[in-house]
């Protein structure tokens, strides 16, 4: 638990306060060619054949991944999330089509052991530490819940981007800007376009060294970081152009480790 009144609470309200309010407007971003042809396409091929696995959705928001993981053949699936509203969406989706997938309300920073799992997923969830204990404090209660032998894969930011401010993402419907300088722990704000709102969040910027050092902390090994990739389908959408400006300066990337 954590003390009321420590910054460490006040982070904690911070990180799940800031999805309460947007988690109608986010949940729309999943419609979007960048998130189901890249971001989904990526994922998924990371996670690889899950039939029959336990696994376990860090960050799962609305519970998106979480039900395709469980449709993919997943035994079992417990998704997590920090936010309140986003895991009432998720029960939402659940109670209208049931799959069997758990959802809780929990800081991944202080998650209680929830059982053997032989897969973690984290789409966006290492990189709202917002300092490095938080950071190294996440990655030890993820190897808590890991099977030895156990994989974690995750989409993150990705701490090679050369550009702070790169103008080429308004046409996939979002801008981001990284606070100067750059070091551990600077603050990124994302501005994101769903439907006729803009949406706007706060990430963290830490190097590779910083990820690498806090999940090896906690008993990973075979660290690799991985290009997210373009699926064939979204070149029959919209053709290879369009996808060019995300591809060449890429804002987040692929995470595989195994404990």
């Amino acid at each position: 638990t954590t003390r009321v009144g420590s910054s460490a609470a006040s982070d904690v309200y911070k990180r799940q306060a800031q999805y309460d309010t947007i988690a109608r407007e986010y949940q729309r971003t999943k419609e979007s060619p960048l998130r189901r042809h890249i971001e989904a396409y990526s994922l998924f091929r990371m996670l690889g054949d899950v039939s029959g696995r336990a696994v376990l959705d860090l960050a799962c928001g609305d519970g998106f991944y979480t039900r395709l993981i469980k449709k993919a053949g997943a035994a079992r699936v417990t998704g997590v999330d920090i936010s309140s509203a986003m895991i009432a969406l998720a029960n939402e989706s659940e109670k209208a089509s049931p799959l069997g997938v758990e959802y809780l309300c929990r800081d991944v920073a202080t998650l209680p052991d929830l059982g053997e799992f032989d897969v973690v997923s984290a789409a966006y969830l290492l990189h709202y530490a917002p300092d490095v204990q938080t950071l190294r404090l996440m990655c030890e209660r993820i190897a808590r819940q890991l099977k030895r032998g156990g994989r974690l894969v995750c989409i993150n930011e990705n701490p090679d981007q050369p550009s702070d401010d790169y103008a080429g993402y308004t046409q996939y419907g979002f801008n981001k800007s990284v606070q100067k300088p750059r070091e551990e722990g600077s603050a990124i704000t994302y501005a994101m376009v769903s439907g006729r709102s803009m949406i706007r969040f706060n990430a963290y910027y830490y190097s590779r060294e910083t990820y690498e050092a806090a999940l090896r902390s906690a008993g990973f090994s075979e660290i690799s970081w991985q290009p997210l990739q373009l699926g064939p389908d979204g070149i029959a959408e919209c053709g290879e152009e369009y996808w060019q400006e995300y591809l060449a300066n890429p804002p987040v990337t692929g995470l595989e480790c195994r404990l």
